[in-house]
């Protein structure tokens, strides 16, 4: 659940570079990121009573897509971001779409993984309100070059930790047969 944290940091670092105050983005950002693992996980559901080897694979490669695009992201700084806006409810669905992609697609291997799906999402709730509030306080306190650092580092981490978590679903389901 960290790499899901620390890509909130990044953006939320990243927003408060742009004077936003911290509470209607991390309310946004814990609904979409409780309710986006939902779906993923009924897909995971679905397709794991019939296909649990495979579907663990493809979990694990869905997380190495998403290490791959925030690793990406984080080593060429967030563009766009420039865009966010939470002045209206379409602009704020659409920034809570944004940032909860990567927990549709921890949803599928969480979906798989046997765990208290309640648990993990009260989890997510308190690690996305936690990161959001701290990330965007970071980002209008200090000065920008050090946030903007502090941004991209926790992308590139979330990267890599996805990227540990989706070889690890891999390896498992490979080793059981």
């Amino acid at each position: 659940m960290v790499p899901l944290g620390l890509d909130t940091l990044a953006l939320s670092i990243a927003l408060g570079l742009r004077g936003f105050r911290p509470w209607r983005p991390a309310v946004v950002f814990a609904i979409f990121e409780s309710v986006m693992p939902l779906f993923g996980i009924a897909l995971a559901r679905v397709v794991s009573e019939r296909f649990a080897t495979e579907a663990a694979i493809t979990g694990g490669a869905i997380l190495l897509a998403v290490a791959a695009h925030a690793i990406w992201e984080g080593l060429r700084g967030e563009k766009e971001i420039e865009s966010v806006s939470f002045g209206s409810l379409r602009s704020s669905m659409l920034a809570g779409m944004a940032i909860s992609t990567d927990e549709l697609a921890m949803g599928f291997p969480l979906g798989v993984s046997g765990l208290p799906i309640g648990i993990v999402l009260i989890a997510i709730v308190i690690q996305t309100l936690i990161f959001a509030v701290v990330g965007i306080t970071i980002g209008n306190r200090v000065r920008s070059e050090l946030a903007l650092g502090a941004s991209r580092s926790a992308a590139v981490g979330a990267g890599l930790a996805f990227a540990a978590v989706g070889l690890w679903l891999i390896f498992e389901a490979v080793g059981k047969h």
